[in-house]
């Protein structure tokens, strides 16, 4: 609409010098040319109004939008993202599966779905959780927003039901009839409690996100990932490696331990690059660690186990190194939720000693005792804060320690109640005392006492 010129209307009013039959007529003249000016204004906005007319927003049905028009994500459109990755992956479809990228984040699919094809998996969903960002646009231009999206996944004969990783996609739609499009991958961030604290992600990347090329090894009770380069020497690992995991679920068996499941078997990628092995499952960054477990958590609002299965990175492959870190991976289903979601987990002294025990055999073989006696003894149980040390030699000290309050109860009690010790605490770590003496007959002062008279005479 426009506003009328107040300075020609002024003029015309009156000019000096002029005759009012003049005036008027001029006046006359004024109005008949202003009504057809605004007659044809008007004319011409109908004409670039209508469908099809000079300068309209040609081709709505070729997905071109009008200046001005809403762009909106709806959400049957974000269900069409995430089901229909699951269902050409169930399908083989690998051109179905990578329609919904674009750009490098295709060359990113293209890896993911050859990498997933190779994978045992019982099943395999991706579930929209959260938005960020807005995905309506009223202002002309397209929606850019990010969706998070969990990758719920169960490995067969490794996971106890679905597991999470979690992915992170950016969504990009141009114009109204667009279809929405996948610009960039990446995996939801964990909040970080300091600001010097590592960027990590909910389990993001793993080894198929990780690898261009995923080799995978099947064993009994083992699923061996690597890269193409590493296949050689995963594959020379493999037999050492599924003998640790017979190790680990037989000595459980054995003891007889606990009703409650725990792992059928274990997921193990070999990784002897510091920088890449402390990448996988959204650590970030280069680790020390001749192997490292890394709890799975489970999938769904209401979750039956609120971490289903575990996953071990190894640097160092050995059946040793193996056995150690599949003993953690083992008990992960026993983590119970108070100790899933509260700061304080089970007993370090008690989850290291145990893996310590159970890959040791009950013997010292990593040279534990020569690291205690250096490191010293005050006739205490480690303390759970300071249990991973940056002085080395106290940590494998801790570690011993442990190792023998797992092999002490063993010992005098018989290993169902020191594995049954063990698997309460996993479940309910704040009951500490009462499981002690269910265990062993004794508070915990005079289980202290008795054990550091043990771990003394060991020593001697």
């Amino acid at each position: 609409m426009h506003e009328p010129d107040t300075k020609g209307a002024a003029l015309s009013r009156y000019t000096p010098g002029e005759s009012s039959a003049n005036r008027g007529l001029k006046t006359a003249v004024a109005i008949v040319g202003g009504v057809a000016v605004m007659v044809l204004i008007a004319v011409t906005v109908l004409v670039l109004q209508r469908p099809g007319g000079e300068g309209s927003a040609r081709g709505t049905d070729d997905e071109s939008a009008t200046e001005g028009v809403a762009v909106s994500v709806s959400q049957a459109e974000i269900g069409r993202l995430t089901e229909g990755r699951a269902a050409a992956l169930k399908d083989k479809d690998e051109k179905a599966f990578t329609a919904a990228f674009a750009g490098d984040a295709r060359t990113q699919a293209r890896r993911l779905f050859r990498n997933l094809r190779k994978v045992p998996l019982t099943s395999a969903s991706f579930r929209h959780v959260e938005t960020i960002g807005r995905l309506e646009n009223s202002f002309g231009g397209g929606v850019n927003a990010t969706i998070d999206v969990h990758f719920e996944h169960q490995i067969t004969g490794v996971d106890l039901a679905p597991v999470v990783e979690g992915y992170r996609w950016q969504i990009e739609k141009k114009k109204p009839k667009s279809t929405p499009v996948i610009t960039k991958i990446s995996g939801i961030p964990f909040k970080k409690v300091t600001d010097d604290d590592p960027d990590t992600a909910l389990a993001y990347p793993a080894p198929w996100d990780l690898y261009e090329d995923l080799r995978i090894y099947r064993g009994d009770h083992l699923v061996l990932m690597s890269s193409a380069g590493q296949a050689e020497q995963a594959r020379r690992d493999a037999p050492g490696l599924e003998r640790a995991a017979r190790g680990a679920l037989s000595a459980w068996k054995q003891a007889g331990a606990a009703s409650k499941p725990v792992a059928p078997g274990f997921a193990v990628t070999v990784e002897p690059d510091k920088r890449q092995s402390g990448r996988l499952y959204g650590r970030s960054e280069a680790r020390g660690e001749a192997g490292v477990e890394i709890p799975m958590r489970g999938a769904g609002a209401a979750v039956s186990y609120p971490y289903a299965g575990g996953r071990v990175v190894l640097q160092e492959a050995t059946e040793r190194v193996g056995e150690h870190e599949m003993a953690h991976a083992l008990l992960t289903p026993l983590i119970g939720q108070a100790s899933a979601t509260g700061l304080d987990g089970p007993q370090n002294w008690l989850v290291e000693g145990f893996a310590e025990y159970v890959a040791s055999r009950g013997e010292d073989d990593r040279g534990g005792q020569s690291a205690l006696r250096r490191a010293g003894f005050d006739g205490r149980l480690p303390n759970q804060l300071m249990f991973y040390s940056q002085d080395v030699t106290r940590t494998a000290a801790n570690y011993e320690l442990g190792r023998l309050a797992v092999k002490f109860i063993a010992e005098t009690q018989g290993k169902q109640k020191a594995f049954s010790f063990v698997a309460a605490q996993y479940g309910e770590p704040s009951k500490l005392d009462e499981q002690l003496k269910d265990a062993t007959g004794l508070d915990k002062q005079a289980f202290e006492a008795q054990w550091a008279e043990h771990v003394r005479s060991t020593l001697r």
